[in-house]
């Protein structure tokens, strides 16, 4: 198919640098055989690669003393600044790299199932326990990784350790949600009657969420955002749609044979230490995970 002048003036640049696919570049070709015009025109954009190349090869490169001097200048910069003020520092710098859909999403979600609640009279501080740590596990399992944050590379090559941008990145994140879970929590105890007790609240959600968020976040590095998330979902859910022996939950579905399984859930979701003690496990294994992440020729500060 021919091509006119007025569509290949656009692409000549790209012509004269060879990044043109080969089946338009044999079009372009055809065209410039009979069109003297757009000859010239390529001709030039040729003389000025070759002047750039040229110009460049002039240019000494850069020693690694460059990087390594402006490496050692941030890290003297920062010793002169106190601790607090470089965790506010590192704070702040994380939260545009955070997605931002995650603060809006989390917060209607959390104001969602608190009025929901409280049309549930039997229900309701169940409903609470069960959205909480689902809402903070998804906002946890996409704060680090390469499908997370596009410019992960860059800051790998920073002086800030990748372990401290995940755990800067984590606090803003469950704290968010913890902010959340608590305001929904003192919002039901004040207008929710006797049976939305604030403590009993609270211990309802803490531990799951805890424990769920190290398991989405630790999972999440291994198998990606979205496989992490889902694992963790599947993994809470169970413990509400499996019938423990003695459970009298509203969630509870009589699915036979899995007994043992669901046992094993419930005493896990009773015990507040067991649940800490496996988050704090989980976070080791996660943060163990991310300083395998290594830049060649640089160490952390």
């Amino acid at each position: 198919m021919s091509m006119g002048c007025h569509e290949v003036r656009d692409q000549l640049p790209f012509y004269a640098a060879g990044t043109i696919p080969a089946e338009q570049r044999s079009a372009i070709a055809d065209h410039l055989a009979s069109c003297p015009d757009c000859r010239a025109e390529v001709a030039l954009w040729s003389a000025v690669g070759d002047q750039v190349t040229a110009e460049d090869r002039r240019l000494p490169a850069p020693s690694k003393a460059v990087l390594l001097g402006a490496l050692d200048r941030v890290r003297r910069e920062r010793q002169r600044v106190s601790a607090p003020m470089r965790l506010w520092q590192l704070l702040r710098a994380q939260v545009p790299l955070v997605r931002r859909s995650l603060w809006p999403a989390s917060a209607v979600i959390m104001a969602a199932s608190c009025l929901l609640s409280l049309g549930l009279p039997q229900g309701g501080p169940i409903l609470l326990a069960v959205v909480a740590p689902l809402v903070a596990a998804a906002g946890v399992a996409m704060i680090y990784g390469p499908e997370n944050d596009p410019a992960l590379e860059l800051a790998l090559a920073t002086p800030t350790s990748p372990r401290q941008v995940l755990l800067a990145r984590l606090a803003l994140v469950y704290g968010y949600d913890l902010a959340l879970a608590l305001a929904g929590s003192l919002a039901l105890s004040a207008f929710g009657g006797p049976a939305y007790a604030l403590r009993g609240l609270v211990l309802s959600w803490l531990g799951p969420m805890t424990l769920l968020s190290a398991l989405a976040l630790t999972l999440s590095l291994w198998i990606g955002a979205t496989n992490g998330a889902t694992v963790s979902f599947l993994f809470w859910l169970a413990r509400w749609l499996l019938p423990a022996p003695g459970a009298a939950h509203a969630l509870a579905l009589p699915v036979p044979g899995l007994a043992t399984l669901a046992a094993a859930l419930e005493l896990l979701a009773g015990s507040a230490p067991i649940q800490f003690g496996l988050a704090a496990l989980l976070l080791s294994l996660g943060l163990w995970r991310v300083g395998q992440a290594t830049v060649p020729g640089r160490t952390w500060a």
